[in-house]
């Protein structure tokens, strides 16, 4: 599918989309939220070793593409560690390629906030507890 048959988006179009890039990286669960921050939350089977515990996410918004990150402490929380950086829609082989090479590249990484990186941000979904 290409980008612009994502941006002209029939729901359909949309849910093809994203249960291709599902398949692709064996998710165990596809969540819409249907946000400003987030369309759908792919939880994976891995974990991001400073994380551990939490299952790694690939979170989705139809303008600016994919991101990787965690399961929040509190539930409907999404906690994003980096961005995939493959613009909107990118091919679902290539999403599953980037988020491999991204959580080889993560096995040792802790964040630290004096690098002038900015440190991981917390996303809430629908319904999820803020504070």
């Amino acid at each position: 599918m290409s980008i612009s048959q994502v941006r002209a988006t029939s729901s359909a179009n949309v849910g093809e989309y994203v249960g291709s890039v599902a398949t692709m990286v064996e998710a165990l669960s596809v969540d819409w939220w249907f946000t400003p921050a987030f369309d759908v939350v792919v939880t994976l089977s891995s974990e991001i070793p400073y994380y551990r515990g939490r299952k790694a996410v690939l979170a989705w918004n139809r303008h600016f593409g994919w991101s990787l990150g965690v399961h929040g402490l509190s539930q409907g929380n999404v906690l994003v560690v980096e961005a995939l950086g493959l613009g909107p829609a990118p091919d679902p082989a290539l999403c599953s390629d980037r988020v491999a090479e991204m959580l080889t590249e993560l096995a040792d990484w802790a964040p630290q906030r004096a690098s002038g990186q900015p440190a991981p941000r917390i996303v809430h979904g629908p319904g999820a507890p803020r504070g």
